[in-house]
């Protein structure tokens, strides 16, 4: 993954043609790894993710391009983020367009929520963002506990 880190929260505004201004330390992680070319897609919890061409090709080859599409779970999973993708380039200003499909899907109305996911980007209506947050909050050490036995039996798995 190189160079990529996202890391930052804000808060900006959609502009009246569904333009969003990409904060600058965003824009120049974005402008250096992928020329300010990006993919937008439907997040999992709600919002839109945000990806770099670079990383996004690299989802592409290992997770969506390996999945069979004899499995109606492969092609359902495969699906969610091809029907709902926009690529895109920064503008001269560092905005993005964001379609109304997408939109609808985070519920997005004028502002957003800009969060930093180390290889990628987030945008949440504000709404999304605090219940989500709230669930994170909730479930934080269980969640912590449960991914450290995750990692632990892989790493049992790969001393074998």
């Amino acid at each position: 993954m190189g160079n990529i880190r996202f890391r930052g929260f804000f808060t900006h505004i959609l502009d009246d043609r569904k333009r969003l201004a990409i904060p600058s330390q965003f824009r120049n992680v974005l402008n250096h790894e992928s020329e300010g070319r990006v993919i937008l897609t439907p997040g999992y919890d709600r919002e839109i993710a945000v990806y770099p061409l670079k990383i996004w090709e690299e989802i592409e080859d290992k997770e969506l391009l390996s999945l069979s599409m004899d499995y109606l779970q492969s092609r359902r999973y495969r699906r969610h983020f091809t029907f709902g993708i926009k690529e895109d380039r920064l503008d001269a200003q560092g905005r993005i367009l964001i379609p109304d499909f997408l939109l609808a899907h985070a519920r997005v109305t004028k502002e957003v929520v800009i969060v930093g996911e180390i290889n990628y980007i987030e945008l949440w209506s504000p709404e999304n963002y605090a219940v989500f947050g709230k669930e994170v909050e909730k479930f934080y050490s269980e969640d912590a506990e449960g991914i450290e036995r995750l990692r632990r039996r892989k790493d049992e798995n790969t001393s074998r």
